[in-house]
Parts: C-alpha cells; structure tokens; sequence
C-alpha cells in the first residue's frame, strides 16, 4: 500500500512539472508570435496615427485623457487605432484650429458624433467668418451681431433636428452660445480699446495744437512789447533835445 501511494505521488508530480512546461512554452510561443506579428492593415499604432493626423504623439495621449476617448490596446499593451479614429482625431483638430476648446468638442463626443462633428466644424467656420467679419467693421451694430447670432443658431439647430437628436440639439446650442459670446466680448473689448488710443490721440493733438497755438501767441506778444519799447524811446529822445537846447540858450 506504501508503494502505491509513493508511486501516485510521482506520478501527480510529473504530471503537475509537465503542465507546468507546456504553459510556459504556450505563453513563450504566444510572445514570439506577437513579437512577429504585424498590424492589420487597418490598424494603426499611436505613431502612424500622428502621422496621419498631422500632430504629435503625445498631442493624442492628452486628448484622449481630456475627452475621455476609449483607448484600444493589442496584446504587448500597444495603443492602435481605427481608420474611424484617426477621422475622429482630423475632425477634433480641425475643430481646435477654428477655436473650439477640448470641453466644448467633449460636449459632442458621443457614440454617433461622427454623425453631427461636420455639421458642428461648418457652423464653427460660420461663426469664426461672422466674428471676422465684425472684426473688420469695428461690430458698430450691437442689433446686427444678435440677428447673426440667431441665423446661426436656427440653422445649427435645424441641423441638429433634422438627426432627432433633441439632446444634441440644447447641447450644441449652448455651446454656440458661449463661444459666440466670449467672441463677441473679446471684440467689443478690442473696439473699446481702440476707441479709447484714438480717444488718446486726439486729446494728444489738441493738446499739442494748444500748446503750438500759445507760443505764437507769446511771440506775437513780445513782437508788440518790443514795438511799445521802441516808440517810448522814439518819444523820449525829441524830448531830451529840446532839453538841451533850453540849456544851451543860458
């Protein structure tokens, strides 16, 4: 009976040493394997996506931290990528180049943003040329800025509407509102000031004119006082000869 058991003992060790190398070779196989494997061919890792998306590595890493965008990882813990994704990354940045910040474009990152991102990017690009164009009048007619803010506006949410996404719609809108605002107090910041140089300016001139139109003003003023000299010494001198004649006379 001792025997037996010895022996079952041996046995359950061998087999447990066996099992233990087969997984061993396994997870090396498995290693190797991913060690030669190549990406799919519409796979891209982080490097190839900044490539293609015209930025940095470390440009994507923040923003999928900030947008709280899914990180997909291969089996060695790699980041890749979707075709879809690097569309998704050329549309986030079209949008931060025409002045939409990383809250703004999280508000409508969603599962179908792809869907409302180009609309989205078009009604920024409108809003950018209404600022421009204001910029270049000076934004004189306060009216004038809220009609153009209410064309964008209806045709955003008409847009919006027409995908029955009334959520994405209030969501969209407000966050046109708030960029359109913060544009348009940038500008009427930027109107104030240059009222105020040409303000500076002016009083600068008249000043200067003031100060050009005193001393002609003092010249003048010393011309007549030398004249009023000259005559009082002219009458003096006749005044002295008669004088000297009386004494001459005695």
């Amino acid at each position: 009976m001792g025997n037996k058991k010895e022996s079952s003992k041996v046995i359950l060790l061998k087999e447990e040493r066996t099992g233990r190398n087969e997984e061993e070779m396994t997870a090396k196989k498995r290693m190797e394997e991913g060690k030669n494997q190549e990406p799919e061919k519409d796979m891209f890792l982080i490097s190839e996506t900044a490539k293609l998306v015209g930025v940095e590595s470390h440009v994507l890493r923040y923003w999928e931290e900030e947008l709280k965008l899914p990180i997909r990882r291969n089996d060695l813990g790699h980041r890749y990528y979707t075709k879809e994704d690097v569309e998704q990354f050329k549309e986030i940045k079209k949008l931060k180049e025409q002045g939409l910040q990383l809250k703004a474009i999280r508000t409508v990152l969603t599962d179908s943003s792809m869907q409302v991102m180009v609309p989205l990017r078009e009604h920024s690009q409108a809003a950018r040329n209404i600022q421009e164009e204001l910029s270049e009048t000076g934004g004189r007619d306060i009216q004038d800025k809220g009609a153009r803010l209410q064309l964008l506006l209806h045709s955003l949410i008409s847009q919006a509407v027409r995908e029955n996404n009334e959520d994405l719609t209030r969501e969209i809108k407000e966050t046109i509102m708030k960029e359109m605002d913060y544009q348009f107090r940038v500008q009427e910041e930027e109107n104030e000031r240059r009222e105020q140089l040409r303000i500076d300016r002016e009083e600068e001139h008249y000043r200067k004119l003031d100060e050009l139109l005193r001393q002609r003003s003092r010249k003048r003023l010393t011309g007549r006082e030398k004249k009023e000299q000259k005559k009082q010494e002219e009458s003096k001198a006749p005044a002295n000869g008669e004088k000297r004649k009386k004494h001459s006379f005695f």
